[in-house]
């Protein structure tokens, strides 16, 4: 199905936006399965030529919101999905049909009409880092959970497959919510092909850490990252921090004087930030 629509509407993908369509069908369907749709309000990112949002209408959602950056796209999403707009009326009763928007904006200029959603998106490397930060910090209502995929480099940053060091994207992600790993998506699943597999990440979100101000976390880690070959004690009092509580924690915390940035998890970072604060 997906190769038909590609050449009905001789679809070619632009490098300028980073464009990979998703052609295998299996791993499609599988994406659409990872999250609960029914009943559910939906926000899918990048859709292309909707070949995810097919999938993600026949499980019924109340509604679901395509938001494209592509103008050449919109217009090949509503031609195929116009039968989705309003209720029909069939067989002497009215039937839902799933409330469909299709948003021609930059995701990072979109803010959300509802309180309760998911978001699925396929995204480009270059972008992956500001759409998490969009939906997880800079809008007043966070998802409840997020199925992306993408480049499995980033994803492996995320889930701090490298040593088990954290990075400045993974604390972003992790103070929000708890990730898994769920496909493996090889390139050959994509036209035009990439140069490295993927991954489909589920984001659930938490409250954890929502007593550690957002604002000064987020300030906090980029301070940390901008000398991560430094010792952490050293850098931390180089930045003013007061020595005595610094040791206090180290103590606390087992940490030894070669103890980096990147050695520290979410949950220490938040506690780090609490107890310099």
């Amino acid at each position: 199905m997906s190769l038909e629509v590609i050449k009905k509407y001789n679809i070619s993908a632009k490098k300028s936006l980073g464009q990979n369509f998703l052609v295998d069908e299996n791993i499609i369907w599988e994406i659409s399965g990872i999250i609960d749709i029914m009943w559910s309000d939906i926000i899918e990112v990048g859709p292309g030529y909707g070949v995810l949002t097919e999938k993600l209408l026949e499980k019924s959602p109340r509604s679901l919101c395509l938001v494209e950056l592509d103008r050449d796209m919109i217009s090949i999403l509503e031609e195929r999905f116009s039968g989705h707009f309003s209720s029909t009326f069939s067989s002497g009763r009215w039937e839902q049909v799933t409330d469909l928007q299709i948003i021609h904006s930059d995701i990072l200029e979109y803010s959300p009409g509802f309180q309760k959603y998911s978001v699925i998106a396929n995204i480009p490397y270059y972008i992956t880092s500001p759409i998490l930060r969009h939906f997880l910090y800079a809008l007043d209502h966070t998802p409840e959970s997020m199925v992306i995929l993408m480049q499995k480099d980033v994803g492996d940053r995320i889930l701090e497959k490298h040593k088990n060091k954290s990075s400045v994207l993974s604390l972003i992600v992790q103070k929000k919510c708890r990730v898994s790993e769920k496909i493996l998506v090889p390139k050959e699943s994509f036209i035009p092909q990439p140069k490295i597999e993927s991954s489909v990440l589920f984001f659930e979100t938490h409250s954890d850490f929502r007593d550690v101000d957002d604002e000064s976390f987020l300030k906090f880690i980029k301070t940390g990252f901008s000398e991560p070959r430094k010792k952490l004690i050293k850098s931390l009092i180089k930045g003013g921090y007061e020595k005595q509580r610094i040791l206090e924690f180290f103590g606390k915390n087992n940490l030894s004087e070669n103890t980096r940035w990147e050695d520290l998890n979410v949950k220490m970072w938040c506690q780090l930030l609490e107890k310099l604060s």
